[in-house]
């Protein structure tokens, strides 16, 4: 049996290996990255009030559709069918057309 001819099957195998694992790990970062869950709002039980535990003013975005600031970097967003949802605030609040799309609006009445 010649040793050579063993070789270059061997390293073929090492390198289709190798390639197989970088493509998986490629693969599992791109599907982490890019789930829409990613929103970074999560929807809490309602049992606060509007405007309740707030650090800063209410924001009216529309009728019955409220946000504001509470302790530390997040927001509150209220919904005009009793939802409930925090997340970490962005540069100027919410804006009002992700707090409809949270809340399953589909226009300012």
């Amino acid at each position: 049996m010649n040793p050579f001819a063993i070789a270059p099957r061997r390293a073929a195998g090492a390198r289709t290996g190798k390639l197989l694992m970088l493509a998986y790990s490629i693969a599992a970062v791109s599907f982490v990255w890019c789930q829409p869950a990613m929103a970074l709002y999560a929807e809490v039980k309602p049992t606060l009030k509007t405007g309740a535990d707030c650090v800063g003013k209410v924001s009216l975005l529309a009728p019955k559709l409220t946000s504001c600031a509470i302790a530390g970097p997040k927001m509150r967003i209220w919904c005009p069918n009793g939802q409930m949802f925090e997340g970490e605030a962005e540069q100027g609040g919410p804006a009002a057309s992700l707090a409809r799309s949270l809340c399953n609006m589909t226009q300012v009445p």
